[in-house]
């Protein structure tokens, strides 16, 4: 198991992104069977609180964040946000991270197809 994480200081906006990424993370690695993807509920972040996110040193548990930050505009859209302030809020969370470990949205689908 890997010991470093990334800690994160979010605005209250990233903090929401962060919050759904986690919630949808559960679900997402619990439903995979392999020994390799099971090991990854132990890498799942904590709900973030108070402006404060920690994750592991998992690439591919970070890619998953970046790559789906900016998926909830429709959900958050009901809880009165508008598009603008929940594209915002992705942009500025997955920047963070990006800044944080060097990894890069889009990444996984980048390298698809090579060799």
């Amino acid at each position: 198991m890997n010991t470093l994480s990334y800690c994160l200081e979010l605005s209250r906006e990233e903090e929401r992104i962060a919050q759904l990424l986690t919630r949808d993370a559960w679900v997402y690695f619990s439903n995979l069977i392999s020994q390799r993807e099971i090991f990854h509920i132990k890498e799942i972040p904590m709900m973030p609180r108070q402006g404060f996110f920690e994750i592991a040193n998992d690439a591919e548990m970070i890619q998953y964040y970046l790559d789906y930050a900016d998926s909830y505009s429709a959900e958050l859209s009901k809880v009165g946000w508008s598009e603008e302030q929940a594209r915002n809020a992705a942009e500025a969370f997955a920047s963070k991270l990006e800044a944080a470990t060097g990894l890069r949205r889009g990444m996984v689908q980048e390298h698809v197809g090579v060799a």
